[in-house]
């Protein structure tokens, strides 16, 4: 027993040392400090991705995507999130895009941006991977927002007081008043005509335009119209509709 007993107490200074030995070799394990200032880096899609390091944050994330057959879409909104102790960091914007990444070395972040499946208009989950390092970010141009002014010709406008919908004019949206064109979400008011069998309805519209998508340098075109038609309608016509323009 004496001789147990003298075993067991020489292990004791051991076990001491082995109990130690794990929280000293992770306090150990430096974190990565990136460097300050801005970083620039590019999508396995090509595209784009841009943000500042200050502090312990990344600010001023600003990254494009490609959304499917949607098209390519961009985020740049204001943002301050923080880097974690393993040099982590993520951000998601007002349509649940989500960009994040992990600073690897100081000079190297590796990460992924992920576009959410959305229903309407039936864009699906996109993902894909990204590097950066340090470097200037360029200005930051706000791009020009357009509106499909007629549905049959495709013509554009900034906007448009009309809206043309139906063939040969058989139903256009007029006088409209918009509010927060340019953004994500476009709204206006005005009123239908619609023209059937020689007689016209008009009754008042309400207008939603979404889902701004990229059609060349710094112009963008919403992709989605909703409309809501307040009054007497023709027999059998919606008096609620969509329609994608692609």
């Amino acid at each position: 027993m004496a001789e147990q007993a003298k075993a067991s107490l020489a292990l004791v200074p051991l076990l001491c040392a082995l109990a130690l030995a794990g929280p000293v070799a992770g306090a150990g394990a430096e974190s990565v400090t990136p460097v300050q200032g801005g970083w620039v880096g590019k999508t396995s899609a090509g595209l784009p991705v841009s943000f500042v390091v200050k502090g312990a944050n990344v600010l001023d994330v600003h990254f494009r995507f490609r959304w499917g057959f949607c098209g390519t879409y961009e985020s740049h909104l204001p943002n301050t999130d923080p880097i974690d102790a393993a040099g982590h960091w993520s951000f998601e914007d007002s349509r649940g895009q989500t960009i994040e990444g992990a600073f690897v070395a100081p000079d190297r972040v590796e990460g992924t941006v992920v576009a959410v499946e959305r229903e309407l208009p039936s864009c699906p989950e996109t993902r894909a991977t990204f590097v950066a390092s340090p470097g200037e970010v360029p200005p930051f141009v706000k791009p020009r927002a357009f509106a499909v002014q007629n549905a049959n010709t495709g013509r554009l406008a900034r906007r448009p007081s009309k809206i043309v919908l139906g063939k040969h004019g058989s139903f256009s949206i007029h006088g409209l008043r918009w509010r927060r064109f340019g953004a994500p979400r476009a709204y206006a008011s005005g009123t239908a005509s619609i023209r059937r069998g020689g007689r016209r309805w008009n009754p008042a519209a309400s207008v939603r335009l979404s889902f701004l998508i990229d059609d060349g340098p710094n112009r963008r075109i919403y992709s989605v119209l909703r409309y809501v038609l307040h009054g007497a309608v023709p027999h059998g016509f919606a008096r609620r509709g969509f329609q994608f323009f692609g």
